[in-house]
């Protein structure tokens, strides 16, 4: 495994930091995924939903608000602290679960539906990253549905902020600088002071798979792949957008 790819999320992820340099969308964006969740998977009132790298619950929050049962994992004790302090606000019951998403906590085959949404794949290497989609399959039934948002490595590469100034959560400015690591197929992040470079702040590194990377890791996790979208709104992907969203079942 390369340096990069060590445990920098289980820091990240449990600092403020992550809210702003995370860049989750705004709220009417949520509003739209969440729509679009519903058609693309074709939820029902009886499927039990795992929300695998929920987060602060952006999505589990409002799809269970309507209704729907979810449980919802994460590793980030602070991401689960704000999603159980927005359930509460929201008069909900939400069931979250603290774990590693590549040991899930689950027995086999309890699931209807699962998702893993907003680009989390990739974190770690190459084992763990598929570890993730086999436990995932472990835990659906038969013909269960899976749901994944994840990067589009080309996209990534040409677009990537290479260099930008960010706020930090107390208002302090940081200077982001990412660079692309062609022979391990990451893109590493470094936030700094920009007054001196030495002052690390916070450092991130994700694995960018290409599509024909992704479906065969999802093909060795058992799952065959159904749909490839670029858009929540079931735009078919074509190969250029930033998103791709993957519609599978298990096999």
């Amino acid at each position: 495994m390369c340096s990069e790819a060590k445990s920098w999320w289980r820091e990240f992820f449990e600092s403020p930091d992550a809210f702003p340099l995370s860049c989750f969308p705004e709220p009417d964006v949520t509003v739209h995924q969440v729509r679009g969740i519903k058609q693309l998977l074709g939820l029902r009132p009886e499927d039990l939903v795992a929300d695998i790298c929920c987060g602060h619950a952006r999505h589990t929050l409002p799809l269970a608000a309507e209704g729907y049962q979810l449980v919802g994992l994460d590793i980030s004790e602070m991401m689960l602290h704000v999603a159980r302090h927005l359930a509460t606000e929201m008069s909900l019951r939400l069931r979250l679960v603290r774990g590693l998403a590549q040991q899930l906590p689950f027995a086999d085959g309890v699931f209807d539906v699962a998702m893993n949404l907003f680009n989390s794949l990739g974190y770690m290497d190459d084992d763990d990253n598929e570890a993730v989609l086999s436990e995932i399959a472990r835990c659906l039934k038969p013909r269960g549905r899976l749901l994944l948002d994840t990067r589009n490595k080309k996209f990534q590469i040409l677009y990537a902020p290479y260099r930008q100034m960010v706020t930090l959560a107390n208002g302090k400015p940081a200077l982001l600088q990412c660079n692309y690591d062609r022979e391990n197929s990451r893109l590493n992040s470094v936030w700094t002071n920009g007054d001196d470079p030495a002052d690390v702040y916070h450092t991130a590194s994700i694995r960018l798979y290409s599509p024909a990377e992704i479906e065969d890791l999802l093909t060795r996790a058992g799952f065959a792949v159904k749909s490839r979208y670029s858009e929540y709104d079931g735009t078919t992907f074509q190969g250029f957008e930033r998103q791709l969203i993957y519609l599978c079942t298990k096999r």
